[in-house]
């Protein structure tokens, strides 16, 4: 088969098609499909600049000439971020350290009362009520006052006091935990005044090593799954980080034979939960043994790796599929965990901090006390904890001697109840050295969504410190205090519109971690119409998986490591949920945020983002009347123009607060004190000119309004970079719109799409959208979006003032380009007279920037990508260079894992069995929350649960690979391309055209060749596969980004006593345990794995 090709104006060599002179017999007429192109820009050009009055806004700023264009300083920018950010953040971590200071005063002067009896607000049982109406608990289920409150996304809180959350495995009237809720009443005054001191405070709270959480404000706590509350603040990585310094951990696992059944289970659940009290900053690995040592990971051999979410969860279920056989060998086993953390630890590598072996074993015939006198003695620097799995205890004293002699802990776990709170122990011997020291450090946290709607969040905790004479050498940890702040208060300090179009701010920290970035993606919709899923590792999603064209990782080794400076990159920049895309350069500037572990950068367009229009009003008291709504708006962005309280924020708008400024600074009198105080006087300049100059709008697109009905014009509109947006609908009744919501969606102008895109192409330009895959829905109503970017320029640099813009009906769009594409224009070859509309031999489309079909005959086809219609043709249009074929990869995409198989006749047979073990699990589980408060959640829903077929899918996070596609607009605007494809038995023909001042493309193509040289493609994201080769997955798996360690570490103090190393747990055989054992066992013999 002949492939060839010919670029008419620029020469282009061999590819594909054969491209036919002007006028040949061979292919459409050149000239018609150009005049169609030009003659359907020109009208669309004309019609667009009328209703949308961009022309007159262009002519009304260059008349007003009370403006300048000015250079963007990046670097003074970024700094000047990084300082307000220092300051917000500096008044949470004051009032954090006030907290402190109030609880260890509190228990300092606190008696210890063994027989305690105390009544207390249980955010559990509050305002419960039984049958008769009575408390549901005499002392802990009080009438407790709740009111919603919009500072709490409307939740029901008390502003008055706090609550006290207690979960299932703590007995909520034990003496331990009465005495500290007691004393940590005192909190309180100190929660309401840090309150008022900064209101943009939200959750305060104090979390107790005896397992009690106070939260401020008070609130009723919702339990979680089957009703059982499983929420432990000790396990939570604000309290962790906050109680211990960084760790290098390996877990050591006996698998011999021993170990069979229920003991390997509880094993295998103490392994879990140690690695949940991982954080970033710790590195850690597992091996098990018997006669051999068994690497759990076989990429991970004689190393640690950093305790990642992909990693934990990669370990974990390693440890999953351990089953147990054989004898132990202990010796062997310990010594491959104290060379693996010496030779790791000579890398450079790790935590540089605290080092541990976690021994999980039901059993040790002798100690061992010459592999521990080689590695670790006189200086005991590596701590072993060792935990003895069963009830037998023959053979306890070996392995309680490891961790006695090695100033680490011991203790027993004789059922699956037992876990959590064994392993949190571990915590507190860790914090010994910082409790001895009175260190108090303050961390902040990785990003995480908030449970109760508050959005993204990070925590600023210090621990609290038994601070008594009597026992300052014991080095006991009372608890932690934290306070959350929300993300979006902290990027308030970061003004869009500061940064313009395209232009955006990002933090990241310590370990390269981002902790907000306009890419960051913590939910995702799987299911057409279904609700979003929170992706598990969103809190660890790294700079170099947003900024993915920093393949050299040069922005986040400098961010890192803190530095201040700058460089440029070319970028590829997706929008529209991954369906477009932008290639741009941007410059990025960065600096660390002082007394965090946070680093701020930020990124601008170039060349356009690099400059600003800087207007002025002259005449303030004249700034007010633009501002004054009338039929046009306007409305502001969302954005922090003024700093208002939370009662004020009930009572006016960002707006009105401009306004009452405004008129404040007008009377030049009697100011309200908050208003006037709190109003970024720049910002609001900014808003007094955007506003000024687009006032002109409001009387043209009245007096227009009388033309629109024919032309199918719905909506007008104009954003500024200021953040003022002016509309007007052209119905006679606006609840007839189509996107009734499209201006709220926008509002914030330089951040929406429209806006981005006009910016994007350039000035003179229309950009042109429709909903995607629209024609596949069967709604015929709905609307063409078009914008176009306000450009001003000087004699030098230009730069993006506003964007203007329409909504027309689609069906009126479509007469348009059609009425303009069914005339010939060279009469002289009548023979040659092609229409879209009308002749069967051809078919015409027109796509956009991205290849989505804007107009097609076909009205399914609207809003599609054109390679789901034509591989071939679109395969051909980028071998013309008219598109550009752009890769991308999505590191946080998500993936299903598993489908829903149909069920096995076997286990249909088995149904009435697991019925009746579901409802005696469900019996027990009421049992133990009525009668014991006996933490047996993790045994019930953990190991007991089964998923039954059909209960739906399961998903994972993966690597998603995207091809977007373009167009080059770059190319000779005048000529296009013309010619026609070889297609087995016919020819193909084709004519291209560029439509002028617009982002669209005409494509003529014949139909009466069918031409399957490439199979149709869509812009779906499909999984990355790594493939098996074990090399190359173990690189990927082993490759350590650039991080920085945290600034202290405190693991030794001369004068800790290692006396204090644990004891045997006391046990009490109970019915309840062995029916759940029994269940245990019947579970394992007859229910299907997950």
């Amino acid at each position: 088969m002949r492939w060839s090709v010919m670029l008419f104006g620029l020469g282009f060599g061999l590819f594909f098609a054969q491209i036919t002179p002007s006028g040949s017999q061979q292919g459409f007429n050149d000239v018609d499909v150009r005049k169609w192109a030009e003659n359907f820009g020109a009208n669309l050009y004309r019609l667009s600049t009328y209703f949308s009055g961009a022309d007159l806004l262009r002519t009304e700023y260059k008349e007003n000439n009370n403006w300048q264009i000015v250079k963007m300083n990046g670097t003074e920018m970024v700094q000047k971020f990084a300082k307000d950010m220092f300051d917000n953040l500096a008044s949470k971590r004051s009032a954090v350290e006030s907290l402190t200071h109030q609880a260890e005063e509190a228990n300092k002067a606190h008696d210890y009362d063994a027989n305690i009896e105390l009544q207390y607000p249980n955010a559990m049982l509050i305002n419960k009520k039984d049958d008769k109406g009575n408390p549901v608990h005499p002392r802990l289920a009080p009438d407790f006052m709740l009111k919603e409150n919009e500072h709490f996304n409307d939740i029901p809180v008390n502003m008055e006091q706090s609550d006290v959350q207690v979960p299932v495995n703590v007995y909520n009237e034990a003496p331990d935990v009465l005495n500290a809720v007691k004393w940590s009443k005192n909190l309180d005054p100190v929660f309401i005044d840090n309150g008022k001191k900064d209101p943009t405070l939200t959750w305060q709270y104090f979390g107790s090593s005896t397992g009690f959480f106070r939260q401020y404000p008070g609130i009723e706590w919702e339990p979680g799954a089957n009703d059982i509350d499983e929420y432990d603040c000790r396990n939570r990585g604000w309290y962790i980080q906050a109680a211990t310094s960084p760790k290098d951990i390996v877990i050591v696992v006996d698998r011999s034979g021993s170990m069979k059944g229920l003991r390997l289970e509880i094993a295998k659940q103490t392994v879990d939960t140690i690695i949940d009290t991982m954080s970033d900053n710790d590195f850690f690995n597992v091996i098990a043994f018997n006669k051999d040592v068994t690497y759990i990971e076989k990429c991970f051999v004689n190393t640690l790796v950093q305790a990642t979410s992909d990693n934990k969860e990669l370990l974990k279920n390693g440890v999953r599929q351990l089953q147990a056989d054989g004898m132990a060998n202990f010796e062997t086993s310990l010594d491959a965990a104290f060379q693996m953390l010496r030779d790791f630890n000579n890398t450079g590598q790790g935590s540089w901090c605290n080092q541990a072996i976690m021994v999980i074993t039901d059993g040790a015939p002798r100690n061992y006390e010459q592999i521990f006198r080689r590695y670790n003695h006189p200086d005991r620097r590596v701590r072993v904890f060792s935990y003895l799995i069963g009830r037998e205890v023959g053979e306890s004293a070996p392995v309680k001697w490891m961790a006695c002699a090695n100033k680490g802990y011991y203790t027993q776990i004789a059922t699956l109840a037992d876990v959590q709170e064994n392993v949190m122990k571990y915590i507190h011997v860790l914090s010994r050295p910082m409790v001895i020291r009175r260190a108090h450090g303050t961390i902040w946290t990785n990003v995480y969504m908030d449970s109760s709607g508050l959005a993204l969040m990070t925590t600023v905790a210090r621990p609290v410190f038994d601070m008594k004479n009597q026992t300052s050498l014991e080095g006991n940890l009372l608890g932690v205090v934290g306070i959350d702040v929300p993300v979006s208060e902290l990027m308030k300090l970061a003004p869009p519109l500061k940064m313009g179009v395209n232009g955006y701010a990002f933090v990241i920290t310590n370990n390269g971690y981002i902790l907000t970035h306009p890419d960051l993606r913590p939910t995702v919709v799987m299911e057409p119409g279904g609700d979003p899923i929170t992706k598990p590792n969103y809190n660890s999603v790294d700079l170099g998986e947003v900024e993915i064209s920093d393949t050299e990782e040069k922005l986040r080794t400098s961010m890192v490591k803190r530095e201040t400076g700058s460089l440029t990159m070319k970028v590829q920049e997706h929008l529209d949920n991954m369906k477009r895309v932008m290639v741009h350069y941007n410059s990025y500037y960065f600096t660390k945020i002082d007394e965090t572990p946070f680093s701020l950068g930020i990124a601008i367009p170039s060349p356009y983002g690099q400059f600003f229009v800087q207007g002025t009003v002259k005449d303030r008291s004249k700034g007010l009347d633009p501002l004054r709504k009338g039929a046009t708006g306007p409305v502001l962005a969302k954005w922090k123009y003024c700093q208002l309280t939370t009662a004020e924020a009930n009572n006016m708008t960002q707006l009105d607060a401009i306004v009452r400024y405004l008129e404040n600074d007008n009377k030049g009198s009697a100011k309200s004190p908050v208003i006037a105080k709190q109003c970024n006087r720049e910002l609001v300049d900014h808003v007094m000119f955007d506003a000024a100059i687009t006032e002109v709008l409001d009387s043209y697109w009245i007096a227009v309004k009388g033309n629109s009905t024919k032309h199918g014009i719905q909506q007008v509109f104009v954003g500024t970079k200021g953040g003022v947006t002016r509309f007007y609908s052209y119905l006679e009744h606006p609840d007839e719109m189509t996107e009734r919501d499209f201006i709220n969606k926008t509002k914030n102008t330089i951040q929406a799409t429209y806006y981005k895109r006009a910016a994007e192409l350039g000035p003179g330009y229309f950009v042109y959208s429709v909903p995607f895959d629209q024609g596949l829905s069967n709604d015929t109503n709905f609307v063409v979006t078009a914008s176009t970017a306000i450009f001003l320029q000087k004699g030098g640099p230009r730069a993006v003032a506003a964007v203007a813009g329409l909504q027309m009906n689609h069906e009126s769009f479509s007469n348009l380009f059609f009425a303009a594409t069914a005339k010939c224009a060279d009469s002289t070859r009548p023979e040659d007279c092609i229409s879209c509309d009308e002749d069967d031999d051809v078919d015409c489309y027109l796509l956009d920037d991205g290849g989505y079909i804007v107009v097609s005959e076909q009205s399914e086809d609207i809003g599609r990508f054109y390679g789901e219609i034509d591989g071939t043709m679109m395969s051909e249009m980028e071998e013309l260079g008219l598109y550009d074929k752009i890769d991308l990869i999505d590191y946080q995409g998500m993936c299903r894992t598993t489908s829903a198989d149909s069920t096995a006749a076997a286990s249909r047979l088995l149904n009435p069995i697991m019925n009746l073990i579901g409802y005696v699990l469900w019996w027990s589980k009421e049992l133990v929350v009525l009668l014991a408060q006996f933490s047996l959640y993790n045994l019930l829903s953990g190991q007991f649960e089964y998923t039954s077929a059909g209960s739906g899918p399961e998903y994972a996070p993966c690597d998603k690979g995207v091809t977007l596609y373009k167009a080059n607009f770059s190319i000779n605007k005048e000529m296009g391309f013309d010619g026609y494809m070889d297609c087995n038995d016919c020819q193909k023909s084709f004519s291209i055209k560029l439509v002028p001042k617009s982002n669209l493309i005409l494509l003529a193509v014949g139909s009466s060749c069918p031409c399957n040289l490439v199979s149709n493609f869509d812009l779906v994201p499909q999984e990355v596969s790594y493939g098996s080769n074990d090399t190359l997955l173990c690189e990927r798996r082993l490759s350590q980004k650039e991080r920085r360690r945290p600034d202290k570490c405190y693991n030794y103090h001369a004068k800790e006593d290692p006396k204090k190393c644990g004891r045997a747990s006391s046990l009490v055989v109970s019915p309840l345990l062995l029916l759940l054992t029994l269940l245990f066992t019947v579970k394992e013999a007859f229910l299907p794995r997950t």
